[in-house]
């Protein structure tokens, strides 16, 4: 079975989440979206989930694993979310 593949804190700040306290065997990130907030959980067995919070629900988009960057942007386009690296404009 293939080692499944988990996003880098540094690729997930690009993507605009921020790191979040969280329970022992998991690391939690989110960002704020249209309507609410999306949150990338990494479990240490490999797993993930993608939680979207919309007017005060809970929406349980995806639990699983993934096997790359490539595989992770797909599915973040699936349940429509930005799988672009932000940037920032400097003034």
């Amino acid at each position: 079975m293939p080692i499944p593949y988990q996003p880098s804190a540094e690729l997930l700040l690009a993507f605009g989440f921020v790191a979040h306290r969280s329970p022992p065997g998991q690391v939690r990130h989110s960002r704020p979206s249209a309507c609410g907030q999306e949150t990338i959980v990494l479990y240490a067995d490999g797993e993930m989930t993608l939680l979207e919070s919309v007017n005060g629900q809970l929406l349980y988009c995806f639990q699983g694993r993934v096997a790359s960057e490539a595989e992770l942007r797909v599915l973040l386009r699936q349940v429509n979310w930005p799988a672009e690296v932000a940037t920032t404009v400097a003034s």
